[in-house]
Formats: C-alpha cells, sequence, structure tokens
C-alpha cells in the first residue's frame, strides 16, 4: 500500500507535536532538579567583643554584616534575673549556642576538675541532631581550636569531627580540604585565638593586642569563605553564613555578668535575610533555630528552645 505525501506530512507533524508534548511536561521536573541545595555554615569565634571588630580592619566580617542582619548587642548569659541566668564561660555558652537552650536546660555549666560537665543530649540535643530527624542523610562537620567542644562532646551526632592541631589556621585549613571532599549539610568551625588573646593580654576593644587577634580572625572568616565559593558545585548551593560569638570579657577574664561579658554579635548572611541592623539583639540561643528555619526543618514546641530565628 503506497502512503500519500501528504498523509506522510501528517504523520511527521503528529510526532514532532507528541515530542514537543513530551518535552513541555519533562521541563518542571528539570526545573525543581535545578533547584539549589541548601546548606549552613557557622562560624564562632571565641570571646570576641563586638566593639572590637567595629574598630578593627575586619573587612570580612563588615561586609558579612553590610549584607545580611546583624546585631551588635545580643547577649551570653541567659536571661538576668530569671532561672536561664549562667555564667559567660565557654562550656556553657557553645552548649548554649548549639543546641538553643540556656544552661538550666543543657545542664552543661561548668568544668570539675578541668572536664566539662556532660549535657542532657537526651533532651536537649545539638542542632545536628535535630537536621538529621528530617534530614538522616544530612552530613554534619564540627572542625574546632577549643577540644572540649568536640571530646564533651557538644556535637555527638556530627559526622566528621576533628580539633585544629595548630590553632585557627589549622582548622580553616581543614575546612577547606573538608569541603572540597565533602558534601555536608550544615558545618561549625569554631576559632579560639581572639579568647585567647584576650586572656593573655586583656579583653579590650581598643587594646592593640586585641585588635590584632580579631583580625586575625577576620582574615580566617574570609579564608572560610573562600573555601565555601571554591566548592565545584557552589553556583548550585545557597549557604547561609552564620557569626557568633560566645562572651566577651572583662580584663583577663569572662564568666560574670557584666555588660562587657555579656555582650555579643550575631551575623546572619545569605539567601532570604532580611539586611539590617537589630538592637537590642538576640541571645546567643538563637543560632540553632536560625540554621534549622533555613534548612526547612519544623520547629517543634516541645523541643523548648529558647532562642527564635534571627534575620530570616
Amino acid at each position: 500500500m503506497k502512503i500519500s505525501p501528504s498523509f506522510r506530512a501528517f504523520g511527521l507533524m503528529g510526532v514532532v507535536a507528541v515530542l514537543q508534548m513530551l518535552l513541555a511536561l519533562a521541563a518542571p521536573i528539570d526545573i525543581a532538579a535545578a533547584e539549589p541545595s541548601k546548606h549552613v555554615l557557622i562560624i564562632g569565634i571565641d570571646g570576641c567583643m563586638p566593639d572590637a571588630i567595629l574598630a578593627s580592619k575586619a573587612p570580612n566580617l563588615k561586609k558579612l554584616a553590610e549584607d545580611g542582619a546583624v546585631t551588635w548587642d545580643g547577649f551570653a548569659g541567659g536571661v538576668q534575673g530569671t532561672p536561664s541566668e549562667q555564667n559567660t564561660a565557654s562550656l556553657a555558652s557553645w552548649n548554649s549556642i548549639l543546641r538553643g537552650v540556656w544552661a538550666n536546660k543543657h545542664k552543661a555549666n561548668r568544668m570539675k576538675k578541668g572536664r566539662p560537665q556532660p549535657a542532657d543530649s537526651k533532651n536537649y540535643p545539638s542542632l545536628f541532631a535535630r537536621i538529621k530527624e528530617v534530614q538522616p542523610q544530612a552530613q554534619c562537620a564540627s572542625i574546632c581550636n577549643w577540644i572540649w567542644i568536640n571530646n564533651q562532646p557538644m556535637v555527638p551526632e556530627a559526622d566528621y569531627k576533628i580539633n585544629g592541631p595548630a590553632g585557627d589556621k589549622s582548622v580553616t585549613e581543614l575546612l577547606t580540604k573538608y569541603l572540597q571532599e565533602k558534601d555536608p549539610t550544615a558545618v561549625f568551625i569554631h576559632l579560639d585565638e581572639v579568647d585567647h588573646s584576650g586572656h593573655g593580654q586583656g579583653f579590650a576593644p581598643r587594646l592593640p593586642s586585641y585588635q590584632e587577634a580579631v583580625e586575625k580572625a577576620d582574615q580566617h572568616v574570609g579564608e572560610a569563605l573562600a573555601a565555601v565559593k571554591s566548592r565545584k558545585n557552589y553556583v548550585n548551593e545557597q549557604w547561609l553564613v552564620i557569626c557568633v560569638t560566645d562572651h566577651g570579657g572583662l580584663n583577663k577574664g569572662h564568666g560574670g555578668q557584666s555588660p562587657e561579658e555579656r555582650k555579643t554579635f550575631l551575623i546572619v548572611s545569605g539567601p532570604g535575610v532580611k539586611k539590617g541592623v537589630v538592637t537590642p539583639g538576640p541571645g546567643i540561643v538563637a543560632v540553632t533555630p536560625t540554621a534549622l528555619k533555613y534548612l526547612g526543618v519544623p520547629i517543634k514546641p516541645e523541643w523548648k528552645l529558647d532562642g527564635e530565628p534571627f534575620g530570616l
């Protein structure tokens, strides 16, 4: 049987039409698959007074603040005059940052005989545990200068935990290597040399030695940001960067409730952040709910978190 040219043409047109329809149906799937993945980098700078950042040459921190939400008058030490009031030492503060509750809940309040009190990880686990409840395959990392964050541990749910063997520089070097090799959902790094300077020479925003330490920390922040941006799939990722300190200082120490010891900063920068300066600022317990909200983890009332998301 012979097929007429007109029928042959019609058949070809029909095939083309079917192919166009299939492509149109497939397009939304392709768009959805191309949606950027969300990631969080939390940079903790131990004992870094907010006023010292403002008084120093700290271009990386100041640029993050300019591009995001920032408070220069947040607080550590809990809510004064309530059961949540706590010391402004690092053990209590970093647990509050990484769990989203004050020490009257997480219980890791003091060092005893050179070792930290254990936290109540059953009732108040770290933000990594909260992430994994919703995203079981999420990879989380903790890279620290102060050993007790990983050795206590404050983040037992971290898939990768390592302490920098040679100060803050080794922390950012380990971060760079890790981000080249792995695909994490959330990463926490801890820089400690600003706190060392405060204990050694004094906590004072305009003290040259302390400013020098802050400026060096800012360089490490720049290294951390460069490590994120150098990831091979960075164009398909959306990173939220959170920078925070755990306390301030007075003379050569901290732990009390003075304004100098309590005053902290918090910077949140990335997609969807409401830019601007917030005053008065929230407590350090805002870090965990901020990270959870950005990653799409529903915050449950029964968790009894003390903080609220900041900047989102």
